[in-house]
């Protein structure tokens, strides 16, 4: 089990413009921890308008895959910056944002003397996924270009297990405020819309989410812990619900007319998430599924429905 080490320290976080990198940051700095924070593609944006100001927070534009002039010194890495597949990037940019970016970053890395690197992967290394649980010991099956740039950028990682320890968090999808690019965002999205909201295998068991507070307070604990070697880890909510339930939640907590529709999918994935191993040797400690749901809503739902009500009317 990973050991207590607190103490201040200086940590680089990439992708400090997205949900994760952003709270990671905020969380790193409440903590007491001096931040440089790189963004790349993403501008600051309005959702810094609430960052306070601090003389423990550096800001760094530009391409990881480039000459960003990173500082000379720091003690951590979280690298949460990634390209995902959005419709037309290519498997060329892919590879350009998450292999060559990830390379270069653990070799300034280890000339900048750093003791710790947590790497924000994705369940997609996993590729096609047949077991009812997913955990560490997962088959990895033909992952799609997306997750093949996140399995190599694990690879280099835990190849530099001799330089620093390390730690590859695989994640599911990320809710928390202004969260897009998952299935309970969409679900929001269609419930505002007033649109008709499609569930396939609506009694499959379901846990497949993780909320950024709970990442971030894992983060500033990671940070915190001393271990060994490289590791990789597979995270999501505590309990379960069902998949149908899980829409529901939102739907009802949007409020609205929009009508669930349910199908049997026989060729869809029907998988929850194991947390077992990260609770276990590094204190991982998300919420149970029906509370994040509700902090979701909470925390959602007025902004996206006000938001879609703007681009309708």
């Amino acid at each position: 089990m990973a050991k207590k080490a607190a103490r201040t320290m200086h940590v680089l976080v990439t992708g400090a413009g997205g949900l994760c990198g952003r709270h990671a940051m905020a969380g790193l700095l409440a903590a007491g921890h001096r931040v440089t924070a790189v963004v790349g593609r993403s501008a600051a944006g309005p959702a810094w308008s609430s960052m306070p100001e601090s003389g423990m927070l550096d800001l760094l534009h530009g391409d990881l895959a480039g000459d960003l002039g990173l500082p000379r010194s720091f003690d951590a890495v979280v690298h949460t910056a990634a390209r995902l597949p959005d419709p037309g990037v290519s498997t060329a940019t892919l590879t350009h944002d998450n292999v060559l970016a990830t390379r270069r970053l653990l070799a300034a890395a280890k000339t900048a003397g750093a003791r710790r690197f947590v790497y924000f992967s994705s369940l997609s290394v996993y590729g096609r996924i047949v077991s009812d649980v997913v955990d560490e010991r997962t088959a990895i099956d033909a992952p799609e270009p997306y997750g093949a740039s996140k399995q190599i950028g694990e690879e280099l990682v835990r190849a530099c297990a001799g330089c620093f320890p390390s730690l590859a968090l695989r994640l599911p999808g990320i809710i928390g405020p202004r969260s897009t690019r998952n299935w309970l965002s969409r679900v929001m999205e269609a419930a505002c819309a007033g649109k008709e909201v499609m569930v396939f295998n609506p009694d499959t068991p379901f846990n497949n989410a993780v909320h950024v507070d709970d990442l971030t307070r894992f983060v500033v604990r990671l940070l915190g812990m001393e271990w060994d070697g490289a590791d990789a880890v597979t995270l999501g909510a505590d309990s379960m619900t069902t998949v149908l339930d899980a829409a529901r939640r939102v739907v009802d907590g949007v409020g609205g007319d929009s009508k669930i529709v349910t199908r049997e999918a026989p060729g869809a994935p029907r998988f929850t998430v194991s947390s077992r191993r990260a609770k276990a040797l590094y204190g991982y400690a998300p919420m149970e599924i029906g509370p994040m749901l509700e902090q979701f809503v909470a925390e959602n739902a007025a902004d996206v429905c006000r938001d879609i009500g703007k681009r309708t009317s």
